[in-house]
């Protein structure tokens, strides 16, 4: 098998960075439970996020160029920015189950994330909370 036929499809890449973006569109309730269900902490949401967007960007851009739209790509630029603004010691209330439920910066990084979905949706099959 070579290098070529090992790598995951552009597709299935795809697949993996809208995975990061529904846990990140996500409501609290199951923001936590997907945290406690795979035994990470809530910065999980960000530090998933930060490398399928490196990876998928990259690999995608390099193999299908265009695939990604300029729109798509800006959110994503926009949420990275929004997830560095939160990060830090100084913001560590915002990586808490009530940080997710009640600070406003995770109402942003919701409705752009949901907004990146929706430009992926006719590329890749977008699955719910439940299923990751």
């Amino acid at each position: 098998m070579t290098s070529e036929q090992e790598e995951p499809d552009v597709l299935t890449r795809v697949l993996r960075l809208a995975e990061t973006l529904v846990m990140l569109a996500a409501i609290a309730e199951e923001q936590v439970a997907w945290c406690r269900r795979h035994g990470w902490c809530e910065d999980e949401l960000a530090l998933n996020f930060d490398w399928a967007r490196g990876w998928v960007v990259w690999s995608v851009d390099e193999q299908s160029p265009g695939l990604l739209s300029p729109w798509f790509q800006d959110l994503l630029e926009r949420i990275d920015d929004r997830l560095d603004m939160m990060s830090g010691e100084v913001n560590a209330a915002k990586w808490t189950p009530s940080g997710l439920a009640t600070d406003p910066d995770w109402v942003e990084v919701r409705c752009l994330a949901r907004q990146a979905l929706a430009e992926i949706t006719g590329l890749v099959r977008i699955p719910s909370p439940e299923d990751l």
